[in-house]
Protein backbone atom coordinates (compact mmCIF):
# COMPACT_ATOMS: atom_id res chain seq x y z
CA UNK A 1 0.00 0.00 0.00
CA UNK A 2 2.68 2.47 0.70
CA UNK A 3 4.21 1.73 -2.97
CA UNK A 4 1.10 2.77 -4.37
CA UNK A 5 0.40 5.90 -2.38
CA UNK A 6 3.92 6.63 -4.02
CA UNK A 7 2.93 6.22 -6.78
CA UNK A 8 -0.42 8.18 -6.39
CA UNK A 9 1.90 11.29 -5.42
CA UNK A 10 4.28 10.74 -8.39
CA UNK A 11 1.40 10.38 -11.02
CA UNK A 12 -0.37 13.53 -9.46
CA UNK A 13 3.17 15.30 -9.20
CA UNK A 14 3.21 14.89 -12.93
CA UNK A 15 -0.81 14.95 -14.20
CA UNK A 16 0.05 18.99 -12.38
CA UNK A 17 3.51 19.78 -13.50
CA UNK A 18 2.67 21.94 -16.32
CA UNK A 19 0.25 24.59 -14.66
CA UNK A 20 2.94 24.39 -11.67
CA UNK A 21 5.56 25.24 -14.55
CA UNK A 22 3.06 28.11 -15.89
CA UNK A 23 2.46 29.45 -12.37
CA UNK A 24 6.38 29.71 -11.45
CA UNK A 25 6.65 31.52 -14.92
CA UNK A 26 4.23 34.15 -14.28
CA UNK A 27 5.73 34.74 -10.68
CA UNK A 28 8.99 35.19 -12.02
CA UNK A 29 7.77 37.53 -14.92
CA UNK A 30 5.93 39.50 -11.96
CA UNK A 31 9.14 39.43 -9.62
CA UNK A 32 11.05 40.39 -12.75
CA UNK A 33 8.96 43.55 -13.07
CA UNK A 34 9.26 44.49 -9.72
CA UNK A 35 13.04 44.54 -9.01
CA UNK A 36 14.14 44.46 -12.81
CA UNK A 37 16.54 41.93 -12.98
CA UNK A 38 15.72 38.33 -13.96
CA UNK A 39 15.85 35.85 -17.47
CA UNK A 40 14.64 38.03 -20.47
CA UNK A 41 11.13 36.86 -21.33
CA UNK A 42 9.74 36.30 -25.25
CA UNK A 43 8.10 38.59 -26.25
CA UNK A 44 4.82 38.20 -28.77
CA UNK A 45 3.04 39.85 -30.98
CA UNK A 46 -0.50 41.86 -30.25
CA UNK A 47 -3.44 39.46 -30.96
CA UNK A 48 -7.53 40.88 -32.09
CA UNK A 49 -10.14 38.60 -31.18
CA UNK A 50 -13.80 39.25 -31.53
CA UNK A 51 -16.73 37.42 -30.79
CA UNK A 52 -20.46 37.62 -31.53
CA UNK A 53 -23.00 37.39 -28.91
CA UNK A 54 -26.08 36.04 -29.51
CA UNK A 55 -28.72 37.79 -27.17
CA UNK A 56 -27.55 41.51 -29.11
CA UNK A 57 -25.94 40.46 -32.11
CA UNK A 58 -23.06 42.78 -31.12
CA UNK A 59 -19.39 42.41 -31.39
CA UNK A 60 -17.33 42.18 -28.30
CA UNK A 61 -14.07 42.99 -28.84
CA UNK A 62 -11.52 41.42 -26.59
CA UNK A 63 -8.02 42.99 -27.61
CA UNK A 64 -4.86 40.97 -25.97
CA UNK A 65 -2.15 43.50 -26.22
CA UNK A 66 1.39 42.72 -24.90
CA UNK A 67 3.39 46.04 -23.70
CA UNK A 68 6.91 46.34 -22.72
CA UNK A 69 7.59 47.38 -19.14
CA UNK A 70 11.39 47.91 -17.94
CA UNK A 71 12.41 44.78 -20.27
CA UNK A 72 9.77 42.40 -19.83
CA UNK A 73 6.31 41.66 -21.47
CA UNK A 74 2.89 41.09 -19.85
CA UNK A 75 -0.09 40.60 -21.44
CA UNK A 76 -3.07 43.15 -20.99
CA UNK A 77 -7.03 41.84 -21.33
CA UNK A 78 -9.72 44.32 -22.27
CA UNK A 79 -13.31 43.84 -23.65
CA UNK A 80 -15.01 47.09 -25.22
CA UNK A 81 -18.07 47.20 -23.58
CA UNK A 82 -21.01 50.08 -25.35
CA UNK A 83 -20.70 53.55 -23.26
CA UNK A 84 -24.18 54.23 -23.93
CA UNK A 85 -25.89 51.03 -22.30
CA UNK A 86 -28.99 52.38 -20.55
CA UNK A 87 -29.70 54.18 -23.81
CA UNK A 88 -32.12 56.50 -22.26
CA UNK A 89 -35.22 57.96 -23.67
CA UNK A 90 -36.58 61.30 -21.91
CA UNK A 91 -39.90 60.18 -23.62
CA UNK A 92 -39.93 57.01 -21.61
CA UNK A 93 -39.73 58.82 -18.64
CA UNK A 94 -42.58 61.24 -19.18
CA UNK A 95 -45.00 58.43 -20.36
CA UNK A 96 -44.02 55.87 -18.12
CA UNK A 97 -44.70 58.15 -15.05
CA UNK A 98 -48.09 59.15 -16.57
CA UNK A 99 -48.65 55.68 -17.25
CA UNK A 100 -48.24 54.66 -13.88
CA UNK A 101 -49.64 58.29 -12.25
CA UNK A 102 -52.83 58.35 -14.10
CA UNK A 103 -53.83 54.91 -13.20
CA UNK A 104 -52.79 54.80 -9.28
CA UNK A 105 -54.92 57.76 -9.13
CA UNK A 106 -58.16 55.47 -9.99
CA UNK A 107 -60.19 55.15 -6.85
CA UNK A 108 -60.59 51.72 -5.62
CA UNK A 109 -62.78 50.19 -2.87
CA UNK A 110 -59.37 48.22 -1.18
CA UNK A 111 -58.35 51.59 -0.30
CA UNK A 112 -61.71 52.58 1.20
CA UNK A 113 -62.75 54.48 -1.79
CA UNK A 114 -59.52 56.31 -2.10
CA UNK A 115 -57.04 55.97 -5.24
CA UNK A 116 -53.10 54.76 -4.72
CA UNK A 117 -51.98 58.04 -5.40
CA UNK A 118 -54.28 60.37 -3.49
CA UNK A 119 -53.89 57.80 -0.84
CA UNK A 120 -50.29 58.36 -0.65
CA UNK A 121 -50.21 62.30 -0.97
CA UNK A 122 -53.41 62.38 2.04
CA UNK A 123 -50.67 60.32 4.18
CA UNK A 124 -47.55 62.56 3.00
CA UNK A 125 -49.83 65.77 4.01
CA UNK A 126 -50.34 63.92 7.23
CA UNK A 127 -47.40 63.46 8.61
CA UNK A 128 -45.81 66.93 7.49
CA UNK A 129 -48.24 68.17 9.90
CA UNK A 130 -45.96 66.55 12.77
CA UNK A 131 -42.57 67.25 11.17
CA UNK A 132 -39.80 67.00 13.37
CA UNK A 133 -42.00 63.12 14.15
CA UNK A 134 -41.95 60.56 11.31
CA UNK A 135 -44.07 57.92 10.72
CA UNK A 136 -43.95 54.77 12.91
CA UNK A 137 -42.70 51.01 11.31
CA UNK A 138 -46.31 50.01 11.66
CA UNK A 139 -47.85 53.05 9.72
CA UNK A 140 -49.73 52.49 6.24
CA UNK A 141 -47.37 55.11 4.92
CA UNK A 142 -44.66 52.36 4.16
CA UNK A 143 -47.06 50.07 2.53
CA UNK A 144 -48.25 53.09 0.51
CA UNK A 145 -45.02 54.59 -0.70
CA UNK A 146 -43.36 50.87 -1.52
CA UNK A 147 -46.09 50.06 -3.47
CA UNK A 148 -46.75 53.01 -5.02
CA UNK A 149 -42.53 53.40 -6.00
CA UNK A 150 -42.79 49.86 -7.31
CA UNK A 151 -45.41 50.47 -9.70
CA UNK A 152 -43.37 52.97 -11.11
CA UNK A 153 -40.71 51.16 -11.59
CA UNK A 154 -42.14 48.29 -12.99
CA UNK A 155 -43.69 50.63 -15.47
CA UNK A 156 -40.33 52.70 -16.70
CA UNK A 157 -38.57 49.42 -16.96
CA UNK A 158 -41.43 48.28 -19.16
CA UNK A 159 -41.25 51.07 -20.96
CA UNK A 160 -38.09 51.03 -21.66
CA UNK A 161 -37.72 47.54 -23.03
CA UNK A 162 -40.44 48.10 -25.01
CA UNK A 163 -39.28 51.57 -26.47
CA UNK A 164 -35.60 49.68 -26.90
CA UNK A 165 -36.87 46.06 -28.20
CA UNK A 166 -39.36 47.94 -30.97
CA UNK A 167 -36.28 50.25 -32.21
CA UNK A 168 -34.07 47.20 -32.08
CA UNK A 169 -36.37 44.80 -34.11
CA UNK A 170 -37.14 42.45 -31.33
CA UNK A 171 -41.14 43.30 -32.50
Amino acid sequence: TTANVQLAKFSLARTHLPSIRASMASTMMAVRGMCSSGLQARATAPRRAAAKTSFMGSQIRSARLVAKASGASRTVTSAAFEREWLKKEPLVLVLGFLGWTIPSAIPVSALGGQSLFGALNGRIAELLGQFPTGPTLSDDFWLLMVTWHVGLFVTLTLGQVGVQGKRQGYW
